[in-house]
């Protein structure tokens, strides 16, 4: 059968037509399927992407408060005393390195030191000095507290005392240093006022005063008392150990 030039124009815009259809729903629909699955996946990694850019934000503000705290951490260290120069490099305690550190504050005074004791060396849980008031609730002031005003004034007066007593009591290495001396009543109010001015952590335990006339009492006719006594310190000295660096920037 012949085709005239009409026919052979129908059926090639036909067969035309046939691959563009065949196209469509051969290569571009699967095409548009891709495309979907694909949305969907860079929607799924954009709210991953987010997520991890907000831990990102988060890391900055974190690794300055972990640095704040070590900082004060630091600071609150360098109030107690460094029981690092008490240790040889073996780690071994060496008592006379604590000798060394108290006679600067002996021969300052001018005591006479006779003997020194290195007692214990070891730790101890330190507890919160805080006042807490006595105060007397009965059944008058459950009566006269119609208001409430009472039991206000009461809950803030307690307010520190239960805020503290609340705390966590922390722990401490406690060093003592026990000390046999001669001085006078200057000698040994300067002493004591000496390690109390000193700006770390260290405690007058006890006092003992053998003679608290400084001579005066027992003084034979013609003779001159020296104005001295016989003493005896107790002394704490507090140390914590020190925080190490935390590593925050890698």
């Amino acid at each position: 059968m012949k085709l005239n030039a009409r026919d052979k124009a129908i059926l090639i815009g036909l067969v035309c037509v046939i691959i563009v259809i065949a196209g469509i729903f051969g290569l571009i629909k699967p095409k548009m399927g891709d495309i979907e699955t694909d949305e969907a996946k860079l929607k799924e990694v954009k709210a991953q992407w987010e997520q991890i850019e907000d831990k990102i934000a988060e890391i900055e503000p974190m690794q300055k408060e972990i640095k704040d705290d070590y900082s004060d951490a630091v600071k609150l260290s360098n109030d107690f005393v460094d029981e690092s120069q008490f240790f040889d490099k073996d780690e071994n305690f060496m008592t006379y390195k604590l000798d060394q550190f108290m006679q600067p504050y002996i021969n300052e005074c001018e005591l006479e030191a006779s003997r020194i004791e290195i007692g214990t060396h070891t730790s101890k849980t330190l507890s919160y000095y805080y006042f807490e008031p006595d105060v007397l609730t009965t059944s008058m002031f459950d009566a006269a507290d119609v208001n409430g005003d009472y039991r206000e004034e009461l809950n803030d007066r307690m307010e520190e005392s239960n805020s503290l007593s609340q705390r966590n009591a922390e722990e401490v290495i406690v060093t003592q240093f026990g000390l046999a001396a001669k001085g006078t009543k200057e000698n040994i109010w300067n002493f004591m006022t000496k390690i109390n001015s000193l700006n770390t952590a260290i405690l007058i335990e006890s006092v003992n005063i053998a003679d608290y006339t400084f001579g005066e009492a027992n003084l034979e006719p013609g003779q001159v008392s020296d104005n001295k006594s016989d003493v005896t310190f107790v002394i704490n000295l507090y140390s914590v150990f020190e925080m190490d660096e935390p590593v925050v920037d890698e």
